[in-house]
């Protein structure tokens, strides 16, 4: 009995109909076309994030190598400047006659007429 009542339903066929499935096949394809756009606007996006959180990290990494750098370049430069501050001294303190007299007495074994210099090391104290 079921097959028969589904035998005898017939489809209306009329311009309205027509109509209203047009629309709505034109609003699928709308709606397809809508979810494409959107997937593809996604896709180029998280490309764009993906590449400026790259570049953040590297310059990230950069400044931190840099500030390293800095860092051990500020204590050379700390005891580069302490080093030329004793040369400055000890370019004052060659310019005294008494200074260089000793220097050379204490260094290089020179003596005055009649002095006898005895050197002792340090070890045998």
């Amino acid at each position: 009995m079921n097959d028969f009542k589904k035998r005898n339903i017939s489809q209306i066929q009329n311009e309205y109909k027509e109509q209203m499935e047009r629309k709505q096949q034109y609003l699928k394809r709308k709606r397809r076309g809508l979810y494409r756009r959107l997937t593809v606007f996604g896709a180029v996006v998280l490309l764009a994030a993906i590449v400026f959180a790259g570049s953040l990290w590297s310059q990230a990494s950069d400044i931190n190598t840099k500030e390293a750098k800095k860092a051990q370049l500020l204590k050379q430069l700390d005891k580069l400047e302490a080093k030329k501050s004793d040369l400055k001294d000890e370019i004052v303190k060659l310019k005294d006659e008494d200074y260089v007299a000793e220097l050379a007495r204490k260094d290089y074994y020179l003596s005055k007429n009649g002095e006898i210099i005895f050197k002792f090391d340090e070890k045998s104290k």
